[in-house]
């Protein structure tokens, strides 16, 4: 990881020199990083000059024509970067670039399983399996595909004999995306027994346990941290406090909150903390006061005016809920959560119709939101009220549109399936639900209590945890 900061900081420098000097005149190597810095903050059209600059100084450079193709592809100029692909494909030193090249055309038509296969086969010629991985892999995170991703890291982790730290980070985060945080535990913990002071690696164990809610375990991450450094650890301080808080320990989370607090007395984290545990504890209207404060002394401060909004949706006072959301909304930059919360309420009142709209936003405003399963539970709950057979459809379309499932979609079918009378097709979503996270058939339970009265489901759940 300090080497990639190394190598931005590098970059950087190298900009400033490309934006500054008039004879823009760098070795091979520098351009490239001065195009990469580009490319990595989405400027294409001034990595792609960067590249042709420096094609006049290194014209028989295939690395520099291999670059230009992915510019390209990045860019969604397919045609252009075809026709680069075309001239350089029977080099045999850029063959492995070639099918990686094809297979980011592909993924990016939604052509998946071609994109595999050329992966896969790039992989296979590469002299430099981690490398090609690597690549591969940066492409498909990007692209969110990261079902496929996971393939190629654990391939990685099996084949490679010493594994790039940066392919073992990426595996870490897939499986937190999947939900299979116990995995990627296991990889933070190898992580920290071989960089030990990195207080970074303790970060993100200790994160992780709060994401499986072992929060005793992310206490103890975060303490060793702290005892690697305890600079720039406020994040570490508000997620440890955190931890207390999530422990049913409020006054423990309130005691390092106020510690924060004496050496930055304007510390709105650690306001907005001890607002949270308040609230927690149910103390309303000590809760509120704060949140007022804090917006008094910042009003972009969203997380503020949510907490608010779930004050008064918790009293049932839904139209006040309501108005701190699209206070929010109004006042500061979009903040797509709220958009969900705020869907949530208005179907709370009855107002089916605007919270389809709000969702509807979310969803073709926020280009992430077709990876992530919530607002689409949101969205079929919305739908289930007039039509639950639509509410299916847009469930199962996501389902197999994508590479993975959380195994609440799996769940929220079974339910909405049942719901409809459809006993088979439930039990189908309830057997893909508990493959993939048993605990959470728990949650199945509380959508439908009736369930616990059909012989069938019950047979199917009780003989998978005998089983087990």
């Amino acid at each position: 990881m300090s080497e990639n900061r190394k190598y931005i900081d590098q970059s950087e420098q190298l900009v400033k020199r490309y934006e500054n000097d008039r004879q823009h005149y760098f070795m091979l190597e520098e351009f490239i990083a001065i195009a990469d810095y580009y490319a990595i903050n989405n400027n294409y059209k001034k990595a792609l000059e960067v590249n042709s600059t420096a094609e006049i100084f290194y014209p028989s450079s295939f690395e520099l024509k291999t670059i230009k193709a992915d510019l390209y592809i990045k860019n969604n100029e397919f045609e252009k970067a075809e026709k680069i692909i075309k001239d350089i494909e029977y080099n045999s030193d850029v063959i492995t670039d070639v099918y990686i090249l094809r297979g980011e055309i592909c993924l990016k038509k939604h052509q998946y399983k071609s994109a595999e296969k050329l992966f896969d086969k790039a992989i296979e010629l590469s002299d430099d399996k981690d490398f090609a991985i690597e690549l591969v892999c940066d492409f498909l995170i990007t692209m969110y595909q990261l079902q496929l991703a996971k393939k190629y890291l654990e391939m990685a982790q099996k084949t490679i004999k010493y594994i790039n730290p940066d392919l073992l980070y990426w595996l870490a985060k897939c499986y937190e995306t999947e939900s299979e945080y116990g995995k990627a535990v296991k990889i933070y913990e190898s992580m920290t027994e071989s960089e030990p002071f990195n207080e970074r690696f303790w970060d993100e164990l200790g994160n992780t346990c709060m994401l499986m809610s072992d929060y005793e375990k992310a206490i103890k991450a975060f303490d060793l941290r702290l005892a690697v450094s305890n600079k720039d650890a406020q994040d570490t301080l508000i997620n440890k406090a955190e931890c207390f808080s999530m422990l049913g320990k409020n006054d423990e989370a309130i005691k390092l909150y106020n510690k924060m607090l004496d050496f930055e007395k304007e510390n709105l984290d650690a306001l907005f903390g001890i607002a949270k545990c308040y609230e927690r504890e149910k103390l309303y209207d000590v809760a509120e006061k704060l949140y007022f404060n804090i917006i008094e002394k910042d009003k972009k401060f969203i997380d503020a005016y949510y907490g608010l909004a779930m004050i008064y949706s918790q009293k049932n006072e839904f139209k006040t809920a309501e108005l701190f959301l699209r206070k929010a909304l109004d006042d500061i930059d979009f903040a797509p959560a709220f958009l969900v919360g705020l869907s949530r309420l208005l179907l709370k009142q009855d107002k089916l119709y605007e919270a389809q709209q709000t969702i509807e936003r979310f969803i073709n405003d926020y280009n992430q939101s077709i990876y992530d399963c919530y607002p689409w539970l949101v969205y079929a709950e919305i739908i289930s009220k007039t039509d639950i057979e639509k509410a299916i459809e847009i469930l199962e379309k996501k389902y197999n549109e994508t590479f993975y499932s959380m195994p609440e979609v799996c769940y929220h079918l079974a339910y909405y399936h049942l719901k409809n009378n459809n006993i088979p097709q439930c039990i189908i979503y309830i057997e893909r639900g508990l493959e993939l996270d048993d605990t959470m058939m728990k949650q199945f339970f509380e959508l439908c209590p009736e369930a616990k009265l059909n012989e069938q489901i019950m047979n199917v759940y009780l003989s998978f945890i005998t089983k087990k």
